[in-house]
């Protein structure tokens, strides 16, 4: 990779090299897991529960939820998630498809830990269809122009709340501070302000309403043991049961102490195996960082990476830990495409960067897919 530009059948080459990798080492095979299937069985069939939108949908359309369905179903978002991020890749490079440091910066967030190895192996999560919703609304915010366009956006914004509250950390901040980036206007500002509120309010109505009132958690079990089978877990149940903030806040601060008081610190362990794989990682995005300080100060593009690491302010009330930073990571280097997409400066020094650091992307890359997906890099069990 001496040359600025490489051929087509350079790019196959490695494609094909990188393709064999994954194949071989890097994926491991997904399977459902009971806690992740509990949550895909709530719906509002005896009343309205949060995080019952998906299994809700399903039951109007006349499917019934199984083992074998929401895998199929899992499977399926997971492949619209690459495609997605497949798209917000390329789409921002057209014209630059040959240049070596556009196709490293393309295996580098393709091939990374924290983005389709991570979807895989923990796909039967629901976090993919608000990751495709939050690109709709970034796509939405920068292709109407009218004030009415959030509208739209509160609307997609509401569907995922309904999926999964943890969006109000995970993607909206992200969204919000996007706009701002386009538009800074006091206007805009504004509405952006009165948007915030409002997503302020769906998500308490939707956490203060959406706990089960009709049932026991015990009751509530013992109906979907019988109806769906033993894949159930009683502490999935638990979470549309008295599971406020502060018994989240609760179970994780349980959580972590445990671990330190073991002979077997899982979290502190799989933490330093977790930064060992992304120190390339570290490294690439500082230097990205610095050089975009030295040329134009602290601008709103940097604001808007590092509204991509929201996500990670889940860490008190989650104890997923190694999910938050693969979210993270994930709209970081969405991000980064984007701003590459609208500014032409951004994306010459991002080419040029990842071209100039071709060895320690490289070793990134090779990191990640040694190591594999985040939740088997590091995971809170120890697994």
């Amino acid at each position: 990779m001496k040359n600025e530009e490489i051929t087509t059948i350079q790019i196959a080459i490695l494609c094909i090299l990188v393709s064999l990798f994954f194949m071989i080492h890097g994926f491991y095979g997904g399977k459902l897991c009971s806690w992740e299937y509990t949550q895909f069985l709530f719906d509002y069939r005896d009343e309205f529960l949060k995080r019952g939108l998906v299994g809700e949908l399903a039951r109007q359309l006349g499917y019934q939820m199984s083992y074998d369905f929401v895998t199929k179903l899992s499977y399926g978002i997971f492949f619209v998630v690459c495609t997605a991020l497949l798209i917000v890749t390329i789409a921002p490079f057209k014209g630059y498809w040959k240049h070596t440091g556009f196709l490293l910066f393309f295996l580098f967030v393709f091939s990374h830990s924290g983005t389709i190895q991570h979807f895989y192996a923990d796909f039967q999560h629901m976090d993919g269809i608000n990751f495709v919703l939050a690109l709709l609304s970034l796509f939405l915010i920068h292709k109407i122009k009218k004030p009415y366009k959030y509208i739209f956006v509160y609307l997609l914004i509401a569907i995922a709340i309904l999926i999964h509250e943890a969006v109000l950390f995970i993607h909206i901040p992200l969204v919000l501070v996007f706009s701002f980036y386009l538009d800074s206007s006091k206007a805009n500002i504004l509405r952006l302000l009165f948007l915030l509120g409002t997503v302020l309010c769906t998500v308490y109505v939707v956490s203060a309403f959406g706990l089960a009132k009709n049932s026991t958690l015990e009751e509530h079990y013992a109906k979907l043991v019988n109806t769906y089978g033993t894949m159930v877990m009683e502490k999935s149940v638990a979470v549309v049961h008295d599971r406020e903030l502060k018994e989240n806040l609760n179970v994780t601060i349980g959580r972590v102490m445990e671990d330190i008081k073991s002979n077997q610190p899982f979290i502190v362990r799989n933490h330093i195996k977790l930064f060992i794989v992304l120190i390339p990682t570290f490294l690439i995005y500082i230097s990205l960082v610095s050089e975009e300080i030295k040329k134009h100060g602290k601008t709103k593009e940097l604001l808007l990476l590092l509204s991509t690491l929201s996500p990670l302010c889940l860490y008190p009330i989650g104890y997923d830990f190694f999910r938050w930073w693969a979210l993270a990571l994930t709209n970081l280097f969405t991000i980064t495409a984007l701003i590459a997409w609208l500014d032409n400066q951004f994306r010459a020094s991002l080419i040029s960067l990842f071209y100039r650091n071709q060895i320690l992307v490289l070793i990134s890359i090779f990191f990640s897919l040694k190591a594999g997906g985040i939740e088997h890099v590091a995971h809170f069990s120890g697994n």
